[in-house]
């Protein structure tokens, strides 16, 4: 056999392998983007988008939620690189941008700088809104200035942020109580399932309980503010800044580790705290909310 017959049978080999795992779900093809030239610009930091050329209708949308979004955003602070926010044409996409995921439910995936949502025409059961989009993107874009607030690109994934945290400041900022179960409905949950612990050990509940995790994210977050103050989150994000972890910095500016403050907020939880007046719904959430399957715009 001659060396070039055998590369060609070794390229038609890769070729015929390729098609298979693309048969399969395996590789998605990759989706031509068209990226804008000129930012978003915000009072938090500037965004680009990349969007199928196509999706004309989807960016506009996402460009609209943007804007809508940074001005509860800057409350956190300012975001020190450019965000680009890619669009994509549909779920599997989506994944294929996210992998490791999986998540059916999921909507949007962020990192430090770039942001990767579902394209509001391909959501499911239905399209989203406007309002559904400006929720979830206001969601994902906290996750954006939160790790930039708290370290720089080479550092951000050190700072073990704890899921609750991230998800709960998350959620938080972005009014989604109401898609969670109440404090009263999580803690019935959790009586009913003892071994469940969704804030320190969120991991193996995360893929089929994903509304225990993020209500119970929601609500811890909503205590630290209650008991503690928004200027106290500032200050915890500013001290992970200079250097400290997550751990470390939890401790020095909150005063307590942070096991300690969730342990504090379970025995809140279980002795049904919140029925003395102390009410830890976020801002616009009402008291009572119906337990949804899984929260519609949730992201890692």
């Amino acid at each position: 056999m001659s060396v070039m017959a055998g590369r060609s049978q070794r390229r038609a080999g890769l070729g015929a392998m390729l098609a298979l795992l693309l048969g399969m779900g395996c590789i998605s093809p990759r989706v031509a983007m068209k990226r804008d030239v000129e930012p978003v610009q915000t009072e938090v930091g500037a965004f680009y988008l990349e969007y199928p050329p196509t999706d004309l209708q989807g960016a506009a949308m996402v460009r609209a939620s943007i804007e809508k979004a940074a001005p509860r955003l800057a409350k956190w602070g300012r975001l020190q690189q450019p965000v680009t926010v890619r669009i994509h044409p549909d779920h599997g996409s989506l994944e294929a941008a996210a992998p490791g995921t999986g998540y059916g439910w999921l909507r949007g995936w962020t990192r430090y700088d770039v942001l990767d949502v579902q394209t509001p025409a391909s959501w499911s059961p239905l399209p989203a809104s406007q309002r559904d989009l400006d929720e979830t993107m206001l969601h994902e874009l906290t996750h954006a200035v939160m790790f930039q607030a708290a370290a720089d690109f080479g550092g951000w994934r050190q700072k073990e942020i704890p899921l609750w945290f991230r998800e709960g400041m998350a959620s938080y900022t972005a009014e989604q109580g109401y898609r969670l179960p109440t404090l009263e409905q999580l803690a019935r949950t959790l009586d009913e399932h003892p071994s469940w612990d969704p804030l320190m050990q969120p991991e193996p509940l995360y893929r089929d309980q994903s509304t225990v995790v993020y209500g119970a994210a929601h609500h811890a977050f909503t205590f630290l503010v209650n008991r503690y103050g928004e200027h106290t989150v500032l200050a915890l994000l500013r001290e992970m800044s200079r250097g400290p972890d997550f751990p470390s910095a939890f401790t020095l500016t909150v005063g307590i580790p942070p096991d300690t403050f969730l342990r504090d907020f379970a025995r809140y939880l279980r002795l049904r705290g919140f029925r003395g007046g102390r009410l830890l719904h976020g801002p616009g959430e009402p008291p009572e909310a119906p337990l949804l399957e899984n929260p519609d715009s949730a992201s890692p």
